[in-house]
């Protein structure tokens, strides 16, 4: 018979070999819980070998097409006998490290498949939210956030429903859509795993990472399109070619905005004798070509014509401190929830020392500005004609080319005091992107949440003492400064049973059925049916997700129970929030055309005196021509 103390260890003995099982299987144990189109699995991905002549054929066209580029890696891969791409793989042979200089002055060093994974641009999520609020007053901090699991105002979808989708239209041609074009990874799904503590990235996950979209200068982006996987499965194409890995190097402006163009300067907009700019829009020819979107978010393009940065030959990481691949986007943010490094500013100010006026009349008044006005306020004059302040998701219209129903853009303002808001803002955003902040004066006049759009359900409600309570102490925390912001609303099916005064659950759209067939109602209701759907209207999202996203929406917890309505098409409507977005602008930067001081200060001045929360004597002395 064993002792009490041998029972005791034996006891701990199994205890430490199950800890260990199931640490080494977690993230498989995370996955076996998805359904199963949503486990990532392994993807067949085309070699192209090539012999050596034909490598030198492809570098001596790579030193024609990109001249002045480093093409460092011709040298490297003959020096390694490399006549393929093959991944992630190839790149991990050379670097299995990455290191950066801090701001400490130090060089720092991490695994490189473990800096990232870990960032925004893998995950499409990060959990530290110090400047986020919900409407309940309560921090987002450590709360899992960004376009993983928040919608996109691009197809009105989620991520984790709409990652990689075929449109075939009324006339026959195929179109590629979905979330994951905008993403490194190369699985037929969202990074869903890496939203749970403790995951760690499986090896099938690490292999299907798209390194070229961002290294690659001469990445050729028609191969990103919707393809069907060997295993069946849709995800989107990748560029491996040997041409491309030899093009590697730090990536540039133009590589950047493969991705980042739709949401400053637009899917439609090419600047003639600037076509790199546009590179996702120049290389979207093959089979089945991505669809288009019209009606930019910001409407600030990064092109020479409409950025002095990009005008100078700025790339985007000259700005854009990074460690790693963990990307700095500075400290304010109002809707790009997901920020690498949250504590190191993106500033003007990084570059440009006061006083930056000197060279002009009254240069010092207007350097007295900066300790009220974001440089944004002056320098962002107009933004581009294709944008959207309005957009209807509810009502499509049909264009030819490219056969498809797309949504309505209600409207599309550029000038200063419509299209261009105007808002204090201390950094911080509520959790449906409104700038958080205060006039200076003191006086309390100032409010950035009105809910001009209030829903029927919640008309009685408080608004304005639940600002003075909640929001205004918030609001107080940090300085503000008047800053120029993008307004946006959108008109979009609600789950009527998740609602709130200050919002509602989002019903996503089946993109194929959507813009095939222009009828939101119907696509609204057969997306409900995908797989991922009824996991989020189940209780493991409810329990470990929807609660707490519902708590900080002021809704009392995630219900359930909605999604046999909404299979049906019940307890549905398309409706516009109930307060305008505002969208942070930092880029489409301007020397001439800036707002003089006769733009804002006279009796025809851009800025809402009134609405600025100012008081009377205030707003007879601003109102004043300079």
């Amino acid at each position: 018979m064993p002792s009490l103390r041998g029972r005791q260890r034996f006891v701990l003995a199994g205890l430490i070999i199950l800890v260990v099982v199931v640490s080494s299987r977690w993230s498989h144990l995370i996955n076996a819980m998805l359904p199963a189109d949503s486990r990532p699995v392994s993807m067949t991905f085309a070699v192209e070998p090539l012999d050596g002549e034909a490598i030198q054929v492809v570098a001596d066209d790579l030193a024609r097409v990109l001249p002045g580029h480093d093409l460092a890696h011709v040298e490297y891969f003959a020096d390694a006998d490399l006549n393929v791409y093959e991944g992630p793989r190839t790149c991990l042979a050379c670097h299995e490290e990455v290191s950066w200089t801090g701001r400490d002055g130090v060089v720092h060093a991490e695994d490189l498949m473990a800096n990232l994974t870990a960032s925004a641009h893998y995950r499409f999520h990060t959990s530290e939210h110090t400047d986020v609020w919900g409407f309940n007053g309560e921090s987002a901090d450590g709360f899992a956030m960004g376009k993983i699991n928040r919608p996109c105002p691009k197809p009105g979808s989620f991520a984790m429903t709409a990652w990689a989708e075929l449109v075939v239209t009324q006339a026959g041609d195929t179109l590629s859509e979905g979330c994951g074009q905008c993403h490194i990874g190369g699985q037929a799904q969202a990074p869903l795993g890496e939203m749970m503590p403790l995951y760690r990235t499986l090896s099938v996950e690490t292999a299907a990472i798209d390194c070229l979209i961002c290294h690659a200068a001469a990445y050729d982006m028609t191969r990103k399109q919707v393809v069907r996987d060997a295993n069946g499965r849709l995800r989107w194409g990748q560029d491996r070619s040997l041409r491309a890995a030899l093009s590697v190097g730090r990536p540039t402006a133009e590589a950047c905005l493969r991705c980042h163009q739709h949401n400053m300067g637009g899917d439609i907009h090419i600047e003639p004798d600037a076509e790199e700019f546009a590179p996702s829009l120049v290389g979207n020819d093959g089979t089945r070509p991505r669809v288009l979107h019209p009606g930019s978010k910001r409407g600030v393009p990064f092109t020479p014509a409409w950025d002095v940065h990009a005008a100078a030959g700025l790339e985007c990481l000259d700005c854009h401190a990074t460690e790693g691949h963990r990307i700095a986007k500075g400290t304010h943010t109002t809707t790009m929830m997901a920020n690498d490094l949250p504590g190191v500013a993106v500033s003007c100010l990084d570059c440009h020392e006061m006083p930056v006026h000197t060279d002009l009349p009254r240069g010092d008044a207007i350097d007295e500005h900066e300790q009220r006005l974001a440089c944004q306020v002056c320098h962002i004059p107009s933004l581009h004609p294709d944008n959207a302040s309005r957009r209807d998701f509810a009502t499509t219209e049909f264009e030819d080319p490219p056969g498809i129903h797309i949504y309505h853009d209600i409207l599309k303002e550029t000038e200063p005091g419509k299209g261009i808001a105007y808002a204090w803002w201390n950094g911080d955003a509520t959790f449906l992107g409104n700038p958080i902040g205060d006039n200076p004066n003191g006086a309390g006049l100032y409010r950035f949440y009105t809910a001009d759009e209030r829903w029927p359900e919640f008309a009685d409600f408080d608004y304005a003492n639940w600002y003075e309570e909640t929001m205004r102490p918030i609001a107080r925390l940090k300085p503000s400064k008047l800053y120029a912001m993008k307004r946006f609303n959108g008109r979009q099916h609600i789950d009527l049973a998740n609602i709130g005064p200050f919002g509602g659950m989002f019903v996503p759209y089946n993109l194929p059925a959507y813009y095939r067939d222009g009828d939101p109602d119907a696509a609204a209701q057969q997306e409900m049916h995908k797989s991922m759907m009824g996991m989020m209207y189940g209780w493991m999202f409810k329990i470990y997700m929807l609660d707490r996203f519902m708590d900080f929406m002021a809704i009392d917890g995630w219900n359930t129970r909605a999604l046999d309505d909404l299979r049906q098409g019940r307890n549905l409507e398309a409706r516009w929030l109930p307060n305008d977005a505002m969208m942070e602008l930092s880029h489409g930067i301007r020397r001439e055309g800036a707002l003089t001081c006769d733009r804002c200060h006279g009796p025809d001045g851009v800025l809402d005196w009134q609405q600025l929360g100012y008081t009377e004597v205030e707003i007879e002395s601003l109102s004043e021509a300079r």
